[in-house]
């Protein structure tokens, strides 16, 4: 039996985003599977140093920042590479992993800084942070395509307006002490690129990159995230009398809300703009709506649980965002849903939505393309449900637990061999 060890900065009940959620199903998979699963990450107030769930033996001994969005919660995650450089060599002499699993972005430098002594090393890349020190891809509203350098990210940071989910405000934008601290915990992540055995980026996209850091092809095989579909297309679809245009996402500039909300701008067609999500630009994007004259209606982030019925009273799912994103998770969602997709042609949304034929890739920030992608579907209710099928397949088919597992089970194998 395979012992897989592990390392994420979160892990469920504590989770950034959809990372850690699909780190959970990666690991509950592998043990379907018979592979032993054991999780390093960090420990918050409230926690056991040591939990077992669904079978995934969970060790909570790295210390990080909360992550919450403001400052004081980023800088704690400063010291979290140098907790898993004192923690991991520990945990691998205690209980002897065949191989260790760095499941995220934040957590390759630690991992690579202890390799040796005959330990296999597998990186997950799961976000754009390991190529921007932003993690963002974004130069100025626009995906910058060249590799980084110094030079490049103090222009490029300084006409910011978002960091995150923080704004870029002119205690930071103008800080170089920030440019600095910013810029050396990338430096970090770039360095570790080289010292792993195999990588496994969740898209062609992070898997393109790699590529561009001279990682070698051989080393690399995309496995994306896990996602637990069967809520989503097990629900009943309707098609409304009124087509219902769904947004799930930020209320910040990067997502491309206010793309959208341009697009609508002076179109015949009826229609509500339903959207939900959190973020400062909130106000402001009510405002535009108003300005434009457009149907929509803003109201505040949902739960996950809440999605599926949610996905089911809609009518298509635009997906704007100006970031290459890594994957894709609300895409792929409404498409097992049996929802087509109107996105941005940008990341790794490429490999879930086919143009076309489970929806409309258009070109990101483009209000002219977006408008027609968005009439063409308002005005087609059988291309909407024809899409809409042809999404649902793809997602049951393509992007199924059991694929994915494997996937990476046979990352394990040949790294070991």
């Amino acid at each position: 039996m395979v012992h897989v060890l592990m390392v994420s900065e979160y892990f469920p009940p504590h989770a950034m985003g959809g990372g850690e959620l699909s780190a959970f199903a990666l690991a509950r998979g592998l043990v379907k599977k018979k592979v032993q699963v054991s999780v390093l990450t960090s420990r918050f107030p409230g926690d056991s140093e040591e939990d077992i769930l669904d079978g995934v033996r969970i060790y909570r001994r790295l210390k990080t920042g909360s992550g919450s969005g403001d400052i004081s919660g980023n800088i704690g995650r400063l010291g979290f590479n140098s907790a898993v450089e004192k923690e991991l060599p520990k945990l691998v002499e205690s209980i002897k992993p065949d191989v260790v699993h760095a499941m995220n972005v934040t957590s390759l430098p630690g991992v690579s800084r202890v390799l040796g002594k005959g330990l296999k090393a597998i990186a997950h890349i799961n976000s754009p942070l390991a190529f921007c020190p932003k993690g963002t891809k974004l130069y100025k509203g626009n995906e910058y395509t060249k590799k980084c350098t110094f030079s490049h990210f103090v222009p490029c940071f300084v006409s910011s307006k978002e960091l995150g989910r923080l704004s870029n405000r002119w205690y930071l934008k103008y800080n170089p002490v920030v440019w600095v601290v910013i810029y050396y915990r990338w430096t970090k992540i770039r360095n570790s690129l080289t010292k792993y055995q195999q990588y496994l980026p969740i898209s062609t996209y992070m898997e393109t990159w790699l590529h561009n850091y001279s990682v070698p092809d051989d080393k690399t095989q995309v496995l994306p995230n896990i996602i637990d579909l069967s809520a989503f297309s097990k629900v009943k679809s309707k098609a409304n009398r009124v087509p219902k245009i769904l947004y799930l996402g930020g209320y910040v500039n990067m997502k491309g809300l206010h793309v959208v909300l341009d697009a609508l701008k002076g179109i015949t067609q009826k229609y509500e703009l339903h959207c939900y999500g959190s973020g400062q630009e909130k106000g402001k994007l009510q405002e535009l709506a108003l300005k434009n004259g457009v149907k929509a209606s803003l109201h505040d982030e949902v739960k996950q649980t809440d999605l599926p019925n949610l996905l089911a009273g809609s009518d298509l799912l635009v997906f704007p965002s100006l970031v290459p994103e890594a994957f894709g998770r609300v895409a792929l969602e409404a498409m097992a849903a049996a929802k087509p997709v109107i996105a941005s042609k940008i990341g790794g949304i490429t490999d879930i939505v086919i143009d076309n034929k489970t929806g409309r890739l258009v070109e990101a920030g483009n209000v002219e393309q977006w408008n027609k992608a968005i009439v063409d579907l308002l005005k087609n209710s059988k291309k909407r449900a024809v899409m809409g099928r042809a999404g649902k397949a793809r997602a049951t088919k393509e992007f199924t637990e059991e694929k994915i597992v494997k996937t990476a089970i046979d990352a394990y194998r040949k790294v070991l061999k």
